[in-house]
């Protein structure tokens, strides 16, 4: 296990659990943070050193309630914030997951009105190392009690979130309340941007990865298929995607665990920078099994492609 690994997973676990949630993590329990390769200056750091309850959330994100806490790394020179996090989220079947994050490391948002982290996962069994990266908090400019941000996480959103900070006395005995749903208009915009010229042509995949099963001999489909229905998704390791006509369609050619797909996109909305699509598996005029979901913008879509119970992550990039 890596040192990172141990560091986030122990630190994080151990600062969620003391106590009730995050209002009680002691201080001192993010100790052990590498320093980060980007130096973001104190005086935009300082204003977030604080402990927040969610108060509103994108209702997309499926989110019923939050807590977080954010403090410098004890020891560091010079000093940078470290959050951890925990999520009351609604699962498939309306039940209440919980739901650990660490945020680290941080960075300056590029129009300097707040504070970036990348969310980590952190998984149930501490002794395992399980954290991964899982998306994206953003935090802009306090205003009063209030932040207001974006969030980013398994691959969908980004979501509006705001918090508020919580005084030092404020705690809760129990889970956080409810946070107000923000209801967001699902993107209409026809196509994949504003104009064809941006988004029509030929695209490469750029995550193709290992295939997994390729040593698995004749078990190598039943593999691949097993792993696509597994919540990560299934390792694509070749692809591509054309986007022509009007209106827009995109057919998809994926190969993963041995076997080649092809499957066709229609009904390509665009809103900011959320894409979306309905998935049919022969053809735009057969039945739709499934949907995909996620970001695009500069000749780049990517995202979750859902296709009946299998779950592909893409990342698509139009040829020069």
């Amino acid at each position: 296990m890596s040192r990172l690994k141990s560091i986030v997973v122990l630190g994080g676990v151990l600062a969620l659990l003391v106590g009730v949630g995050v209002a009680w993590a002691t201080t001192g329990a993010t100790t052990g943070y590498p320093q980060p390769k980007e130096v973001v200056p104190a005086q935009k750091q300082a204003p977030f050193e604080n402990r927040y309850v969610l108060t509103a959330v994108g209702s997309g994100a499926s989110i019923r309630s939050g807590e977080m806490k954010f403090e410098l790394e004890e020891g560091s020179s010079p000093q940078f914030l470290v959050g951890i996090s925990q999520f009351y989220s609604y699962g498939p079947t309306g039940e209440i997951e919980t739901g650990l994050f660490t945020f680290y490391p941080p960075r300056e948002l590029k129009n300097g009105k707040g504070i970036g982290f990348t969310a980590l996962k952190v998984g149930a069994s501490a002794q395992y190392g399980q954290v991964t990266p899982d998306g994206e908090l953003q935090l802009f400019t306090p205003e009063g009690d209030t932040v207001k941000g974006q969030l980013r996480l398994h691959g969908g959103g980004p979501w509006p979130v705001e918090f508020k900070v919580l005084g030092d006395e404020e705690r809760y005995t129990a889970s956080p309340p409810a946070a107000r749903q923000i209801h967001e208009a699902e993107p209409n915009n026809p196509g994949w941007g504003g104009e064809a010229s941006e988004y029509e042509g030929d695209y490469e995949l750029v995550n193709g990865g290992t295939d997994p099963t390729a040593k698995a001999g004749t078990l190598g489909p039943v593999i691949g298929v097993a792993q696509g229905l597994g919540v990560k998704g299934s390792v694509v390791t070749a692809g591509s995607m054309t986007v022509e006509g009007n209106p827009a369609v995109a057919t998809v050619e994926l190969e993963t665990g041995g076997t080649k797909r092809t499957l066709t996109l229609t009904d390509l909305a665009w809103q900011g920078d959320q894409r979306v699509a309905k998935v049919h598996a022969e053809g735009p005029d057969s039945p739709v099994v499934g949907h995909f979901e996620g970001t695009g913008g500069q000749g780049q879509v990517k995202g979750n492609l859902v296709a009946g119970h299998s779950v592909y992550k893409v990342d698509f990039q139009l040829k020069g």
